[in-house]
């Protein structure tokens, strides 16, 4: 009975932990010819941990209640880890691309049409509609300004030259 309490205990810390380190701001890289943002992956690792430690968890618990509650955790950390590993925006000298779980996105620096600022997001659009929504929750102020400043300047450019044949 107390192997089982502590089992418990431990898994509860586990995810407690995991769930704790898993959330942060995103790592914004600049380089010569553009930006990449992404998450480090010991991000990524800690939900990742944090499901595994639901998933015994949920093993663990007889209540019917709180076992589907800790599958549920489960799930939602599988999908926030699988998310901050698979998460990357890069803006180079061509265009920008978005790659996460469902595929990537990428547009052409001189077939984008409008770039919509939000509180909390840049949308950049081109002319078939395809959409890049960059998320700037997580970038500090000067983060976001110097984001915005290197897009504009990518669009001009873009807009002064061919688009590259698809």
């Amino acid at each position: 009975m107390w192997r089982r309490r502590l089992a418990l205990v431990i898994l509860g810390a586990a995810v407690l932990a995991g769930a704790g380190l898993a959330f942060g701001p995103a790592r914004v890289t600049w380089l010569n010819t553009g930006l990449r943002i992404d998450y480090p992956w010991p991000r990524g690792a800690a939900a990742l941990l944090a499901t595994a430690a639901s998933g015994l968890l949920a093993a663990l618990l007889r209540n019917r209640l709180l076992r589907l509650g800790a599958a549920g955790l489960a799930l939602a950390a599988l999908f926030l880890g699988l998310r901050l590993l698979a998460y990357r925006l890069e803006a180079g000298e061509t265009g920008i691309t978005l790659g996460g779980l469902l595929g990537s996105t990428t547009i052409a620096w001189g077939d984008v049409t409008r770039v919509d600022t939000g509180a909390q997001a840049l949308v950049i659009t081109d002319r078939a509609e395809a959409q890049v929504r960059v998320g700037t929750n997580d970038l500090a102020p000067e983060q976001r300004a110097r984001l915005e400043r290197t897009i504009a300047r990518r669009v001009r450019e873009g807009s002064t030259r061919p688009s590259p044949p698809r």
